[in-house]
């Protein structure tokens, strides 16, 4: 039997998990004893585990250490169950685990792995906003848990507090309509609004980690999730995938909503020329109190202005998922939002963005 010891915001939901799974669970936190029943001399416990599960830095996954023969199992199990998870660490734990009979290519995604040092003694498991929400509903199998709770908790900050509190009025009995709804409204008060400026962190699904820069929120809509990002250009270059001119005074324009599996983002010159749009295709999109956070998925699609639609890097989604660092359910999600697009574009409404640029005042 694999042994686990697990600490961090997504033990009730992990502990849950590997006790359905076969796992035992050792040195338990009290809380965790608590809402487990599980026995005092299971406290402390004078057996070391396998593996040990704690909190990445970020809150936005785990980090598994320990005995490397059993990093197998609980990639399998949480593929198993998380639809959007990001595996990456021990390469032999994943590489092929799924499908042994791959020949994995020495791809560029393969030469980025090896840059950022995956290949180590553990294994980084990141959960993006599908696996945060089914956590939430796991976690709401063992005790009253609010809808967002993984996301609010990685906040941090306040909004874990708010959390907290929530969670206790449903406890004590409170409505959950109320106590949310209440939650929600709170939360709304410390997150991005119209005016602001905010970083939009860019993961990659080989771990690392881009800010593409500071942009102003024009537009934004709570009760539909949708916000306009509106960022100048000031350096000379090429954009990606479009292999068209990037020209100081240019202007970036992304439409956006929370919780989507893609984004557009519209190239206009200072003289309000359309040079071209990329669609970005990720994990749902977060919105943080200072950013908007997603996993990028390597492959994208690309607009001209001479109505040239491309997708693109499509292969680095295969080796992606020929690597075991995706689910094969991610893939078919990510193909569906992608075949979804190439079948609604429409370059009449690329160009039309331009509007959006038409307040100056929203760069005072």
């Amino acid at each position: 039997m694999i042994s686990v010891r697990i600490r961090g915001i997504y033990s009730t939901a992990l502990t849950k998990i590997f006790l359905d799974s076969g796992f035992k669970i050792i040195q338990p936190s009290e809380i965790i004893r608590e809402r487990f029943g599980f026995a005092d001399e299971n406290k402390k416990g004078e057996v070391e585990p396998n593996l040990y599960v704690h909190d990445r830095m970020d809150r936005q996954g785990i980090t598994v250490a320990g005995d490397r023969f059993y990093y197998k199992e609980i990639i399998k199990v949480l593929r198993s169950i998380l639809d959007d998870a990001i595996f990456r660490g021990s390469l032999q734990a994943s590489l092929g685990m799924m499908h042994p009979q791959i020949q994995v290519r020495e791809s560029s995604l393969m030469q980025m792995i090896k840059a950022s040092n995956m290949i180590g003694e553990h294994i980084d498991i990141e959960f993006p906003g599908l696996s945060k929400r089914r956590l939430d509903e796991i976690r709401n199998t063992v005790t009253p848990t609010v809808s967002g709770h993984h996301y609010y908790k990685a906040c941090g900050g306040r909004i874990s507090m708010m959390v907290d509190i929530a969670e206790r009025m449903l406890r004590e009995g409170c409505e959950r309509e109320e106590v949310e709804s209440l939650l929600r409204e709170n939360v709304s008060r410390i997150l991005p609004r119209t005016g602001w400026r905010i970083s939009m962190e860019h993961a990659k699904i080989a771990g690392q980690t881009f800010n593409l820069g500071l942009a102003k929120i024009v537009r934004f809509s709570m009760e539909d999730r949708k916000m306009i990002l509106l960022r100048r250009i000031f350096s000379k270059g090429v954009y990606d995938g479009l292999n068209v001119h990037k020209d100081k005074g240019d202007y970036a324009i992304s439409e956006i909503r929370i919780g989507d599996l893609s984004f557009r983002t519209r190239y206009f010159s200072k003289d309000e020329e359309y040079k071209g749009t990329y669609i970005n295709i990720n994990t749902p999109i977060e919105l943080y109190p200072r950013k908007i956070r997603y996993v990028d998925l390597e492959t994208d699609i690309c607009v001209w202005p001479n109505g040239e639609v491309k997708r693109i890097d499509a292969e680095k989604l295969e080796d992606a998922l020929s690597l075991g660092l995706i689910s094969e359910r991610l893939a078919e999600i990510s193909k569906r939002e992608i075949k979804n697009i190439l079948n609604s574009i429409s370059l009449e409404e690329e160009r039309e963005s331009i509007h959006f640029l038409s307040d100056e005042s929203s760069w005072e």
